[in-house]
């Protein structure tokens, strides 16, 4: 769907023709855009683009403009008016091109006439018949050309196309910088949110953490293995599988709650010391925001995160264990 979308940007902005279905056929001539996904499709017909994401798309009549196309085969049989852009496993352009060939897949084959053409798969083949009028690229480690090109052809090896990796490090570091970051102000959201909510139960669970800390810690590592032997063993069996998928949610809610909880208690602590009442919200904020920065410090910060995790899923195993052994 994205694939769709991005390519309506290249395709004319006007009228278009949808189509979706496992098995599409085209024999009437079509004068708009047409975007099209499905199982496959077979073109019959005249049309004057072509947009598709889907299996097998095999085109066997003129396409006046673009020809955009993602798929497991793409077949193009016909010419093309303008340019023509491929994503696929098997791509075979047997007729011309107008303008140029942009194609990534597992064999891409070029048999007709085209300008410019890019080209990267596992194989790549420039027919005996193709004619390129202006450069050719190829990033492929098995490649053959027998066409005619009358500009430049650039062959890119692997290691001239590769990606620098100390580049790919740090761009993968910024992406999950940016993502803990968005998770951090999400689940300090919520934990306002709860404490609105239920402030009754926060002070309970405030008051199990504070008072039984060490305990609390011991709980959520010992929880956290017996409630994953638990799963295991209800999952090997044909009757406990459903109490084994609601165990596990249990466990993935309490999992993702515990940081919300340490940074609860740890604000509750802070203003303990400070010898001030700043009350829930104010309390569970400055926490919170004091436990994130330690998880940010380089080397260490993954301790601190591993005991917040067990005090706070521990925390919430021995409130409600107590408010269970209350009632």
């Amino acid at each position: 769907m994205a694939f769709i979308i991005c390519a309506g940007l290249i395709a004319p902005a006007s009228a278009f023709d949808s189509r979706s279905g496992d098995n599409i056929v085209i024999d009437e001539p079509i004068d708009d855009d047409l975007i099209a996904s499905g199982g496959s499709m077979i073109v019959n017909a005249p049309v004057k683009s072509i947009t598709w994401a889907g299996g097998t798309l095999i085109v066997n009549e003129p396409v006046e403009t673009n020809l955009i196309a993602a798929g497991g085969t793409i077949q193009v049989n016909a010419p093309v008016g303008t340019d023509l852009v491929a994503c696929g496993g098997n791509i075979d352009v047997n007729s011309d091109v107008g303008g140029k060939i942009l194609a990534i897949g597992g064999t891409v084959t070029v048999s007709g006439n085209a300008e410019n053409v890019a080209a990267s798969g596992g194989t790549v083949i420039l027919g005996k018949n193709a004619v390129i009028s202006k450069d050719v690229i190829i990033g492929s480690s098995g490649y053959t050309t027998q066409g005619t090109i009358h500009g430049n052809l650039t062959i890119e090896n692997e290691d001239e196309s590769s990606i620098d990796m100390q580049e790919f490090g740090n761009m993968v570091s910024s992406i999950v910088t940016i993502t803990m970051l968005i998770c951090t102000f999400g689940f300090l959201i919520l934990g306002i949110i709860l404490v609105k909510i239920c402030p009754d139960l926060f002070n309970s669970i405030l008051r199990t953490g504070t008072e039984k800390t060490l305990l609390s810690l011991v709980a959520g590592i010992a929880g956290l293995v017996l409630g994953f032997i638990l799963f295991v063993i209800l999952l090997i069996t044909i009757i406990g599988i459903p109490l084994a998928c609601f165990l596990f949610l249990l466990i993935i809610l309490g999992l993702f709650l515990s940081t919300i909880v340490s940074g609860a208690i740890l604000g509750s602590w802070i203003f303990q010391m400070a010898k001030k009442d700043m009350g829930l919200i104010i309390g569970f904020v400055v926490g919170f925001i004091v436990l994130n920065i330690l998880f940010f410090i380089p080397f260490i910060g993954f301790i601190f995160w591993i005991i917040a995790v067990f005090l706070g899923f521990g925390t919430l195993i021995l409130t409600f264990y107590d408010a269970y052994s209350s009632s």
